[in-house]
């Protein structure tokens, strides 16, 4: 009980003083979802990128594709991706 009521305790005098909270960007790992693809090399880029930003951070880069360069132009100007089929 004297845990939960010196927690309160804390948490009431924490709005009164500055207290440093963790923020999701002290995080040393670092995971990117990119939906609808991505390229080797933004990947890449990504990877090489961050960690030159900020020491010290893993990057992990997902997708929902691996695209190639050649995947790219047809995305963009496929008029079928406009009008996805609906199932009726």
């Amino acid at each position: 009980m004297s845990s939960g009521l010196t927690d309160l305790l804390k948490t009431g005098f924490s709005m009164f003083m500055k207290v440093s909270r963790p923020h999701p960007s002290d995080h040393p790992l670092l995971i990117l979802f990119v939906v609808g693809g991505v390229t080797v090399s933004e990947a890449k880029m990504i990877k090489d990128l961050v960690p030159s930003l900020k020491p010290g951070t893993q990057v992990i880069v997902l997708s929902t594709r691996l695209l190639k360069p050649l995947n790219i132009p047809e995305l963009l100007f496929a008029t079928d991706r406009l009008h996805p089929d609906l199932g009726f």
